[in-house]
């Protein structure tokens, strides 16, 4: 399975199932050279196979963000597992991120927005 797609300026990173210091890493690289490539204006993190996460998640989202909030674009966090959502709550980062079930739910939030057509 591909850790990443790429369309119309919306990035989804497959996040793996344990986000560490060393996996956040390697997608912080990935990721790079995919802002350089493409305008992404919106990120998705997946978290549907992800059951554990560390501080190094929390840093990478607040990374991300300021790439794509610069560009007046926003951070989406979906298929969040109970364990997960509480590491996430507890950190704060909901204040830049926004939850959502599915991909499908952002999307019809961007068509009705007017990002897509």
């Amino acid at each position: 399975m591909k850790s990443y797609e790429v369309s119309n300026g919306v990035m989804i990173y497959y996040l793996p199932k344990e986000l560490d210091h060393y996996a956040a890493e390697k997608i912080k690289k990935k990721s790079e050279l995919v802002f350089r490539e493409e305008d992404i204006k919106y990120l998705i993190f997946d978290f549907n196979n992800t059951v554990f996460m560390d501080s190094s998640g929390i840093g990478l989202i607040t990374g991300r963000f300021r790439k794509v909030h610069d560009k007046g674009g926003n951070v989406y966090a979906i298929n969040v597992k109970p364990t997960i959502d509480k590491i996430l709550n507890m950190s704060g980062i909901y204040r830049i991120l926004s939850k959502r079930e599915n991909k499908e739910e952002i999307i019809s939030e961007m068509i009705e927005g007017g990002y897509y057509e």
